[in-house]
């Protein structure tokens, strides 16, 4: 389980480190837009839709992290009030919930990108795959998130025994 753990966070701290390139990449991007246009006095066509695309990426593989963090929206007030046994029954349902949407977004993710994949962007000659395959792609992380959870649940996290890691707090999924 401990080197399931350490696998999972180094893909996070790899998906971590490629959200912050892809956050400076749009800084740079506004900037060059900015100097391109006030300095050079033209406007830089594909300025607005990189970004766009950017964000997108950025947005999904954001959301699959805070799943694996457990810092998703959740409504907490019962959760906190219940008894142990309850509120275990309670996470995982609400897992299963969130497994059963990851699950969705991999597969309509995939139908999404081969149905429409191949149309090309607005301003510059690349195809749509390279941000469309940011849905399945997250669907697939938010599934092994959720799965690791569970496992954490069910055999501990590393090294806790495995009552501890039953219901971890929110922010420690793993090896933190």
């Amino acid at each position: 389980m401990q080197s399931f753990n350490r696998a999972v966070d180094a893909i996070i701290a790899a998906l971590r480190a490629v959200i912050v390139v892809q956050a400076t990449g749009i800084f740079a991007i506004a900037i060059f837009a900015v100097a391109a246009r006030y300095v050079f006095g033209g406007a830089v066509s594909w300025s607005e839709e990189v970004p766009r695309y950017l964000l997108i990426w950025i947005s999904f593989l954001g959301a699959a992290i805070c799943v694996d963090r457990k810092e998703h929206i959740a409504f907490d007030i019962l959760y906190d009030h219940l008894g142990a046994g309850p509120r275990a029954a309670l996470a995982w349902i609400i897992n299963l919930l969130m497994l059963a949407f990851g699950c969705v977004m991999f597969w309509w993710g995939i139908v999404f990108v081969a149905d429409f994949g191949g149309d090309l962007m607005e301003t510059i000659a690349f195809k749509n795959y390279w941000y469309y395959v940011a849905m399945p792609i997250s669907g697939a992380l938010i599934v092994l998130f959720i799965v690791r959870n569970r496992l954490n649940a069910l055999f501990g996290a590393a090294g806790m025994p495995p009552e501890a890691g039953a219901e971890l707090p929110p922010g420690k999924a793993g090896l933190e």
